[in-house]
C-alpha cells in the first residue's frame, strides 16, 4: 500500500478518532445490518481487516468471535490497545498490510471490515487475501462508501465527477501540515466481479438507506448532508462465502 497513505494515517489518527466518533459495535453503516449479517458469532475466529481504532473489533468480541485485528498504521493500533483496555477485552494486534497478511491459508471463519477499502489501491489483492486467509465456507462481511455517493456536489446535489473515473482520487482538503488525501473508487461491477474471481460466492449485496432526510445526521465533515444522504445510497455492504 503506498506510503503516502500510511504517512497521512499516521498523522490524522487522533484528530480522526476525536471528530469522528466511531461508536463501539459493527458499524457496517446502517443500523441493525450487524445483526441481519453477523448474528452470534460465537466460536468464529475471525480477522479484522483494517482494525483502525478498534470500535468494530469490540463489536465483534461482544457478539463472541475470536479476533485478531490488522491495521496499517502504528498510530491507529494504539488507539485500539486503549480501547481494548477500557473495555477489558483482550485482543492480539498486528501491524500489517491486508493485501499482504501475515497468516496462513484457511486461518479463519470470518474476515470483516468497515469502511476500509477505499483506502487500498490494489482492491483485488486485498480481496484475494481475504479469501486465502479463509476456510472454505468462511464469510467475508464488509462496508465501503458507495461509489455513487461522493460524484455528487454535497450543495447543489448535481453529479459533478464520472461514475467510471475509478482508481486512485485526490482530496486537497486544505491542511497544509498533512499529505494530499488519497482515496481509491471502485464501480458495483469491479467489487462483485474481484470477489467472484477470487473464489466467493457472493450472498447478499446491500444499499441500505431512506428516502428521508430525518432518518439521517449530517457527516462530521459536512461533505454528507441528510439531504443528500436520502437521494443517494452512501454504503455498499457485502456478504460472501468462500468456495
Amino acid at each position: 500500500m503506498p506510503g503516502e497513505i500510511k504517512e497521512r494515517w499516521e498523522l490524522t489518527s487522533e484528530s480522526f478518532q476525536e471528530t469522528a466518533d466511531v461508536s463501539v459495535g459493527c458499524n457496517l453503516g446502517w443500523e441493525g445490518l450487524g445483526d441481519e449479517l453477523l448474528g452470534d458469532l460465537s466460536g468464529q475466529v475471525a480477522v479484522e481487516l483494517g482494525c483502525g481504532g478498534g470500535q468494530d473489533t469490540v463489536g465483534l468480541v461482544r457478539r463472541g468471535a475470536d479476533v485478531v485485528g490488522v491495521d496499517l498504521t502504528r498510530a491507529q493500533l494504539e488507539h485500539a490497545r486503549d480501547l481494548f483496555a477500557e473495555h477489558d477485552v483482550s485482543v492480539p494486534v498486528v501491524e500489517g498490510d491486508i493485501t499482504d497478511l501475515p497468516f496462513a491459508a484457511d486461518e479463519f471463519d470470518l474476515a470483516y471490515n468497515s469502511y476500509v477499502f477505499q483506502w487500498v489501491p490494489e482492491f483485488r489483492a486485498a480481496v484475494a487475501e481475504a479469501h486465502r486467509v479463509l476456510r472454505p465456507g468462511g464469510r467475508f462481511v464488509f462496508s465501503m462508501p458507495h461509489p455513487f455517493f461522493d460524484l455528487a456536489d454535497p450543495e447543489t446535489h448535481e453529479i459533478v465527477e464520472s461514475y467510471f473515473d475509478t482508481g486512485r482520487q485526490v482530496v486537497h482538503d486544505g491542511r497544509e501540515e498533512y499529505p494530499d488525501l488519497v482515496t481509491y473508487r471502485w464501480t458495483v461491477s469491479d467489487v462483485y466481479n474481484a470477489l467472484v474471481d477470487a473464489g466467493f460466492d457472493v450472498e447478499r449485496l446491500l444499499e441500505p438507506g431512506s428516502s428521508d432526510p430525518g432518518d439521517y445526521e449530517p457527516g462530521p465533515w459536512g461533505n454528507s448532508p441528510p439531504e443528500l444522504q436520502a437521494k443517494l445510497p452512501g454504503v455498499l455492504v457485502v456478504a460472501a462465502t468462500a468456495r
